[in-house]
């Protein structure tokens, strides 16, 4: 049968298939990529901890025995826990985990507490062996047999709440601290590798990357500086964003902030890069932007998360 116009005939195809789902080939490439910068994060932590204690404990001088990554290394830390505590200053045994910048194994022979150089700060030790963990974010974890008491050494907003939760779920009797006093002294920043070298790479690596990314794909890239508020909560803003990467700024103008003025400052930079990335994000909606560059800036907004834990 002819019809008078055929080209607006139609042939029925059937019921078309409900697509699939398929995950974005950019998703395990971003976790990888954020994994990878926790472990870097955790080696550059070990490797100025272990350069500064090498080269002179700023108080007393126990025997350091520095082991490296842990699970290279199971048998030796199994055996350093069982070894005599011969040294009249006391012993101790240093690796890294997955989870750990820096784990001590610390073997204190004084008759009470005696305060031993842990890298960034001084730890007070009870008598007897203990274990000292060290967090990324700032948290010490004192452990001896049964007892366990964890401390925000790094002066960040959420590391103060993260580490009265650990105290609150690991004591053993009625006070908080599970029985150990963990009492710790915060070295200077601008004297010590271990402070001050992680804060330069967390304020100026980032800066010089997202600055490239700008002049490379435009504007909205300026979306990655939330980068920089999520770090203002999880770590010191004062020494993130002040002290130690301006120190050198501030000194060639022979300028002296009081730490009010400090924490006006911190405020104030933390403020202009929220801007910069709300600003980022509203050149976004202007034009189109490749797939590509949503997932750069997935990766910086979620970087202080696996920094911090």
């Amino acid at each position: 049968m002819k019809t008078d116009n055929p080209e607006q005939g139609s042939v029925y195809r059937g019921k078309g298939e409900t697509p699939k789902f398929r995950p974005d080939a950019h998703l395990p490439l971003l976790l990888v990529a954020l994994l990878a910068c926790h472990f870097l994060n955790l080696f550059m932590h070990w490797t100025v901890i272990r350069g500064e204690l090498a080269a002179m404990p700023s108080y007393r001088t126990p025997e350091y025995t520095f082991l490296g990554f842990s699970p290279l290394h199971p048998g030796e830390i199994a055996a350093a826990q069982r070894l005599p505590n011969a040294s009249p200053n006391g012993r101790v045994f240093a690796f890294f985990d997955w989870l750990h910048p820096a784990v001590f194994l610390v073997w204190n022979n004084g008759a009470g507490e005696e305060f031993f150089d842990l890298g960034p700060l001084l730890a007070a030790v009870p008598a007897g062996a203990s274990r000292v963990s060290l967090l990324p974010a700032g948290i010490l974890l004192l452990c001896q047999g049964d007892r366990v008491v964890a401390k925000n050494f790094g002066g960040s907003i959420l590391g103060a709440v993260w580490a009265r939760s650990l105290s609150k779920k690991n004591s053993t009797g009625n006070r908080g601290d599970g029985g150990i006093s963990g009492s710790f002294v915060v070295k200077p920043a601008q004297g010590s590798s271990s402070l001050k070298v992680p804060f330069l790479a967390y304020f100026y690596v980032p800066l010089v990357v997202i600055v490239i990314l700008i002049a490379t794909y435009g504007a909205a890239m300026a979306a990655a500086f939330f980068y920089y508020a999520g770090m203002f909560f999880l770590f010191d803003f004062q020494a993130l964003l002040v002290t130690v990467p301006l120190a050198w700024l501030l000194n060639a103008l022979g300028v002296e902030l009081s730490d009010p003025w400090v924490k006006v400052l911190a405020a104030a930079l933390a403020l202009f890069f929220l801007a910069a990335s709300v600003y980022g994000l509203w050149s976004w909606r202007k034009r189109e932007m490749p797939a590509n560059s949503r997932w750069i800036v997935w990766f910086f907004i979620l970087l202080p998360l696996f920094l911090f834990f």
